[in-house]
This record gives structure tokens, sequence and C-alpha cells, in this order.
């Protein structure tokens, strides 16, 4: 199984697990709650390049974990604003074709705003679905192995951004939150005397972790 296929099926168990959980009924949220959440996030890129770009030679791009903070600001009873946020995610760089071993990384942060449509459950789950617009940003590029000494910009990502999540209310406004996005992410990797690379990262990233309604 692949690790996106594994990531479907864990965020579904979770999912199903939420949802016989929540059997008893219970407050949805109203217009004008708002709810922080904090927990483990991952990006987990399904990287490709251009095989025309130095002569078939491009990169893999690593999974990166890091500290992930979400907030929902609620418009009306089901319609809400979705703001993702991090500590900056690192990934290392793996050659293919020409080149072989680790050659790099970069760190970045992807904030992501989304539009959610929360359903009405009349229970203690809150199931929601999202789209909107991922900025991502690009820093600390290095360069190692085959690389070392080269120099590596990448640019800036503008793409498109698909969400799905579920909280279950805990009690005393705490909540157990779930999350997962899809994120369009194409960047150029510049490399000093040696040429340009199309990589398109595309990654999924999920979060688990604990909310506060207010």
């Amino acid at each position: 199984m692949t690790k996106t296929g594994a990531l479907k099926g864990l965020v579904a168990g979770m999912v199903s697990g939420v949802i016989m959980l929540g059997a008893t009924a219970a407050s949805a949220y109203e217009a004008g709650d708002m709810v922080l959440r904090a927990g483990l996030a991952g990006v987990l890129p399904d990287s490709s390049f251009d095989q025309n770009d130095l002569g078939g030679t491009g990169v893999d791009v690593d999974d990166g974990y890091s500290l992930g903070i979400t907030f929902t600001w609620m418009a009306t009873d089901n319609l809400g604003v979705g703001v993702l946020g991090a500590w900056p995610f690192e990934h290392d760089f793996d050659g293919v074709g020409g080149i072989s071993g680790e050659v790099g990384s970069t760190k970045h942060l992807p904030p992501t705003v989304t539009l959610q449509w929360h359903f009405p459950t009349g229970s203690n789950i809150q199931p929601y679905i999202g789209a909107g617009v991922n900025y991502t940003y690009f820093f600390d590029e290095e360069t190692t192995g085959d690389l070392s000494g080269v120099n590596l910009e990448l640019d800036d990502s503008w793409g498109l951004a698909a969400e799905a999540g579920v909280d279950f209310d805990l009690g005393n406004d705490l909540v157990l939150s779930g999350q997962l996005w899809y994120l369009d992410i194409e960047t150029e990797a510049k490399l000093a005397g040696v040429g340009t690379l199309d990589v398109d990262v595309d990654p999924w990233v999920f979060m688990v972790g604990i909310g506060k309604k207010f």
C-alpha cells in the first residue's frame, strides 16, 4: 500500500470512529463561534518533475512533519472560514536520474485559507469540507551530496486547496480534531550553473490535534 493510500485509510478510520462516538445529541457550531486547533501535522508530497528538464535528472521530495495550527471562524451556523498555519516544515530532496542520494533540503510555510461547509448532524461531531487557496513560501534552501556547493533557489507557489475535516466535542468547549488537505504546489528549482527544474509537489497534508471553541 502506498503512503497516500495508508493516509486515506487512517483518516477514513478516524472519521468512522468519531462518527460512532458521536451518537449522543449535542450542540453544533453557531454563527460567531471560533475554533483554534493545534497538533501534529504532516506534509506528504506526491512529487514529480518535468522529464525534459536537465536531461531527465530530477528530485523526489521527502515527507515533513511539524506543529500545525488551524483556525475556523463561523460566519453562519454552517459556513466557516478556515486558516491553516504551522511551524516551518523541512523536506529533504533525493536525486533521480543523473544524480543520486540526498542532494538538498528546504524549509517552507504553507498558509492556506479555505471556505468551509459544516454539515449539521444533531450530535457531538462536526464534519466539514472546504476549498480555497494555498500560498507556499520556500526558504533556507541548501544543497548536499552530488549538488553540494550549487546555489539552489525555489520559487514560491500559489495554488488551489481542498479540505475535509471533523471535530468531536469532548465537552468544556474542547474538541478532538482530524483534518486533511490536498494542496496544488508547483515550484521552479533554479540551480546556479546547472539549469532549472519544474517540480510538482502536490502534497497531502494532515493534522491530528486538540482544539478549543470560543
